[in-house]
């Protein structure tokens, strides 16, 4: 798959076809995660699109103090670079605006998304026991089994220093 562009996503990005992108892939228009609850609309992010302004990957994140924080990364196909291409430029961005760290949390189940994250530089540092319980009373769609019949309960968390 030929990427054309690799941008910051913009806001009439995320009022047309990155919130559809991101709806597709997760459902919702609000992640939960033990670091906050976050609608798409208050994320920055960067998009991927093809020559065709097509989206084929978007990661979003948010800003606290000096780490950026990814809240979702999703690339289609996969396989492709996409989502590597997607980390890389949020890093780029992070060091450019003076941030030392990136962090993203996963679930327990998230086994490809511990391979992927752990093959770029990033290492595990913090375990919340019963995390994505919590996040269920808030939000009941999260399922209670995960990939590959893993039940989910915990969220792992991964940083990297830039």
């Amino acid at each position: 798959m030929m990427m054309e562009n690799i941008r910051l996503a913009n806001k009439s990005d995320f009022d047309a076809t990155a919130s559809a992108y991101f709806m597709e892939h997760w459902l919702t228009d609000t992640m939960v995660v033990s670091s906050g609850d976050y609608p798409i609309h208050t994320l920055k992010g960067v998009v991927a699109l093809t020559p065709q302004d097509k989206v084929v990957g978007l990661i979003t994140y948010a800003v606290h103090g000096n780490a950026l924080e990814i809240i979702s990364l999703n690339a289609t196909p996969e396989g492709q670079g996409i989502g590597t291409a997607l980390l890389a430029e949020a890093e780029r961005r992070a060091i450019e605006d003076g941030l030392t760290l990136m962090v993203l949390t996963t679930t327990n189940d998230n086994l490809e998304a511990m391979r992927f994250y752990m093959k770029r530089g990033y290492r595990m540092s913090k375990v919340i026991r019963g995390a994505v319980d919590r996040a269920r009373t808030k939000k009941d769609s999260i399922p209670v089994v995960g990939a590959d019949g893993i039940p989910l309960h915990d969220e792992l968390v991964l940083n990297k220093t830039l």
